[in-house]
């Protein structure tokens, strides 16, 4: 039912746990997150009205719509402190993720982890983590249609903040290096010299910028080989 994305997602939600998808869309993770594991309690929240309809007639379909509650709100406004030990947010920019997670302090402080899927803005999203007092336990890449896929573990515990690099591409897949880690690598550095080129056509380029980005293409080459 879920493909890898979600799946790489549901990998890091624990058994026994209590759960709420933010962002629910059609309900499928939800549903699957309760149908292997019975034990976790279920919220499949979304901030409009269509998806969390399309969410309850999935969960119907499925003889499940008095197990999994549906609500309509924003972010984490959708629960109320204590109701949930794990929030999984996937399929929104990093820096929307961060927001959602910073809107309602009262409900973050209370979570244990965090599963995290960033469109895009991960290093951004990271760096938020870890300057609110969380760190980054584990990561997985997941690839769907030809595009690669970053999901985020993340649970409170203060550490130090990783390196720019690390940032970018993930501390945790930077340490694993999977199957899929150098196209990760190669679509970073294919991102950068696309600035790089921008920045090069500019009638008064920064040049100590223009260095950087030098810099991170050449570590980025050399991950992706």
């Amino acid at each position: 039912m879920l493909d890898e994305r979600l799946e790489a997602v549901a990998s890091f939600v624990s058994r026994g746990c209590r759960a709420a998808d933010i962002g629910t869309d059609h309900g499928y993770l939800a549903m699957e997150l309760y149908r292997r594991d019975s034990s976790r309690r279920i919220i499949a929240a979304d901030k409009n009205s269509g998806p969390c309809e399309a969410a309850r007639k999935t969960l119907a379909a499925a003889g499940l719509e008095e197990l999994i509650e549906v609500r309509q709100g924003d972010g984490l406004g959708a629960l109320v402190p204590g109701e949930a030990d794990t929030v999984c947010i996937a399929g929104m920019g990093g820096r929307l993720i961060a927001d959602i997670l910073a809107g309602q302090p009262e409900i973050f402080r209370e979570l244990q982890r965090a599963v995290l899927q960033p469109q895009g803005g991960a290093e951004i999203l990271r760096r938020w983590l870890y300057k609110h007092g969380w760190h980054i336990a584990d990561e997985a890449l997941a690839q769907v249609d030809g595009r690669i896929y970053q999901i985020i573990l993340a649970q409170p515990g203060r550490e130090q903040l990783p390196s720019r690099l690390e940032l970018q591409l993930g501390p945790v897949l930077l340490q694993k290096r999977g199957a899929l880690f150098a196209a990760h690598a190669g679509a970073h550095a294919a991102a950068c010299r696309k600035v790089l080129a921008g920045l090069q056509r500019s009638s008064c380029p920064d040049v100590s910028r223009l260095e950087q980005l030098k810099r991170e293409i050449a570590e980025l080459e050399a991950l992706s080989k």
